[in-house]
């Protein structure tokens, strides 16, 4: 088997677990702002405050609401983007999968040969 169909698959394996991770840290990081945006829903369930809002409990209520909202807007934004990246990174990962699949076949393809060669050499 050729040494460049060789690098070719460690390469693209290697790209396959580069891929993983990265789309496993968009999964984690998807999951701790989803939980940053819940405990700033308890904090402030609306979504529009005026600024100089009242509530019990709390001193400048209105503005604190208007920063809490800010922020899960940002955050919102911020989980849109890691919705495209995870799904370019899940084609990029599908592509690759079928390159690594088309190599195993070719390399398959290539051993089933050199067995036969030998068969034949050897009958």
């Amino acid at each position: 088997m050729s040494q460049a169909m060789e690098r070719s698959i460690r390469q693209t394996r290697f790209a396959i677990e580069d891929l993983q991770k990265r789309i496993a840290v968009l999964e984690a990081t998807r999951e701790d702002l989803e939980r940053q945006i819940r405990k700033l829903n308890d904090s402030v369930p609306e979504d529009e405050v005026d600024a100089d809002a009242t509530k019990d409990g709390y001193v400048a209520y209105g503005s604190y609401a208007q920063s809490v909202i800010a922020r899960k807007k940002n955050l919102r934004s911020s989980l849109e983007d890691i919705s495209d990246q995870n799904v370019n990174l899940a084609n990029e990962l599908q592509m690759a999968l079928e390159a690594l699949d088309s190599f195993e076949r070719v390399r398959a393809r290539q051993m089933a040969q050199q067995a036969e060669k030998r068969l034949k050499r050897g009958a």
